[in-house]
């Protein structure tokens, strides 16, 4: 069996904060260290995850 993480969560306590804590770039690191896939659901609306997190966590 393998682990998915999904990181979309992240993003929204990221954004309610409406500062990087908690990192979505260091939570995807974790989630790779220790996980085999890692999800995040970029909104049309970019309410959550941003357009630069999909981005950095690609180049990750």
């Amino acid at each position: 069996m393998l682990l998915g993480v999904n990181i979309d969560h992240i993003a929204v306590l990221r954004q309610a904060r409406m500062v990087n804590d908690p990192d979505l770039l260091e939570a995807a690191f974790i989630a790779a260290k220790h996980g085999d896939q890692i999800t995040l659901h970029v909104r049309e609306d970019r309410r959550h995850a941003q357009d630069f997190d999909l981005e950095n966590i690609i180049k990750f």
